[in-house]
């Protein structure tokens, strides 16, 4: 299960963190939504008010704050570490999870100066929680219970054991990225969308387990060392030395 829900079910803590500092920041009015989405194209009716003159008069953007994960990457440090495990019957073994750091855009939309605020309540609420507590991610993932009977698969994802050191063993950190303004620039032209206020976030780490593991090999109970008078490996003219361990180690 952790391999299907892993990654939604960490964008979705994000999300909620947001939502919870937009609620304290608007109340009592409503805030606006965030959507976890790549910032959205101008509306035709926006794009040709946008020449000037006497066309149509554009429409108001809606005010909204977008997380969209544009690039997933292999976490370096876990990329070939194993993780110390034990099996059902006991014997050790360890199991070789994906470990993965996820990489965010964060963009705000709206009317005026109401863009940069949304952008900095986001951003504040990542900085106040750059490492989220396990109780955290639990309180996140559990204030919304599944429907029953469930209509979608995607109705299990609060089920997700993000808060789980079994199945999770790193907390989840959250640390602004920022990108040259080459790789911005062609960030934005793939969305095809005009920039707006925007940062980006490298979040990490995020465990994808995968119920694969190697188990240890057999202890050695025979250590051969051969020792060669001469490079050239096809001389018969060598020394050979035995070293036998008498008792297999435990």
């Amino acid at each position: 299960m952790s391999a299907m829900f892993a990654i939604p079910a960490t964008t979705y803590v994000l999300k909620a963190m947001i939502e919870q500092e937009l609620t304290a920041a608007y109340n009592p009015k409503v805030p606006p939504s965030v959507l976890i989405a790549p910032p959205p194209r101008p509306s035709p009716t926006s794009a040709a008010a946008g020449g000037g003159g006497n066309g149509p008069v554009a429409d108001k953007e809606p005010s909204a704050v977008y997380l969209y994960m544009h690039h997933v990457a292999p976490n370096a440090a876990y990329r070939s570490m194993a993780v110390p495990y034990q099996e059902n019957d006991g014997s050790p073994s360890a199991r070789m999870p994906l470990v993965l750091d996820l990489h965010y855009l964060l963009a705000a939309t709206g009317a005026g100066l109401e863009r940069e605020t949304l952008l900095g309540l986001a951003m504040t609420a990542f900085h106040r929680r750059a490492i989220v507590k396990r109780a955290d991610v639990f309180a996140i993932l559990d204030a919304t219970p599944p429907p029953n009977p469930s209509q979608d698969p995607m109705d299990q994802l609060t089920g997700e054991p993000l808060w789980d050191v079994r199945q999770h063993p790193e907390s989840i950190k959250i640390s602004q990225n920022p990108l040259d303004i080459d790789m911005s620039t062609k960030l934005w032209s793939a969305l095809q969308s005009p920039i707006r206020p925007s940062a980006y976030y490298l979040v990490t780490t995020t465990f994808l387990d995968t119920e694969v593991s190697t188990p240890d090999g057999p202890p050695v109970v025979d250590m051969e060392l051969t020792v060669r008078s001469r490079a050239n490996p096809k001389d018969a003219d060598a020394a050979s030395i035995t070293l036998s361990i008498l008792d297999p180690l435990p």
